[in-house]
C-alpha cells in the first residue's frame, strides 16, 4: 500500500540518498541515453541541498516534502512550495526510484490529494527532459513557457 509520508527535520539522511538514486526521465522510453546523460546525472546532483538549507527548506509551512513509501521502502519524493495569496502549487522535485511500474501515476495522485487539502487551484513546474515532459502530458498539463530548447516548459495545470 503506497501513502505519502512527510519528510521531517530528522530524515535528512534517507532524503539525500534518495535524491542520490533518483534517474529523472531524461528521453522518452525505449530512447538510448546519449553520453551526455552522465553529464545531466553530476549536475542533478550536486543540486542536492546541504543539510543546513534543507532544514530550512522542511521548517517553512510554505514547503511540503514527501516520500511515496509502500511499507517502510521509499519508493519516490515530491518537494511541494505553496503560495497561499496566489493559491499556487509549484512542484519542485518529483521523482520516482523504478520507472515503468505505474509509481509516477500513484505519486501525482498522492501529491494532488495534498494540494487540493492546502486548496491550491493552479499546479506549476519546469520540465527540462523529454520523457518527463510525456508524462506531464498524459496528466493534463498544459505548457505555459517554452524556456529554450536546453531548458525545457514550464507547465501548469488547473486544479478542480
Amino acid at each position: 500500500m503506497y501513502r505519502l509520508v512527510r519528510i521531517t527535520s530528522a530524515d535528512y539522511r534517507d532524503y539525500r540518498r534518495t535524491r542520490a538514486k533518483v534517474e529523472y526521465s531524461y528521453f522518452p522510453k525505449g530512447q538510448e541515453k546519449p553520453a551526455i546523460a552522465s553529464m545531466i546525472r553530476k549536475i542533478t546532483e550536486s543540486e542536492i541541498p546541504g543539510k543546513g538549507e534543507f532544514l530550512d527548506l522542511v521548517e517553512k509551512d510554505k514547503n511540503a516534502f514527501y516520500f511515496l513509501k509502500d511499507d517502510d521502502e521509499i519508493k519516490g519524493i515530491a518537494e511541494l512550495i505553496f503560495t497561499d495569496a496566489e493559491q499556487l502549487c509549484d512542484i519542485c522535485e518529483f521523482a520516482v526510484l523504478q520507472h515503468g511500474e505505474g509509481l509516477g501515476t500513484i505519486l501525482y495522485q498522492e501529491v494532488l490529494k495534498v494540494i487540493k487539502e492546502r486548496r491550491a487551484t493552479k499546479i506549476l513546474l519546469w520540465c527540462p527532459f523529454e520523457g518527463a515532459q510525456i508524462f506531464w502530458r498524459k496528466m493534463g498539463f498544459k505548457v505555459k513557457e517554452v524556456l529554450s530548447a536546453e531548458r525545457g516548459f514550464i507547465f501548469g495545470k488547473r486544479v478542480r
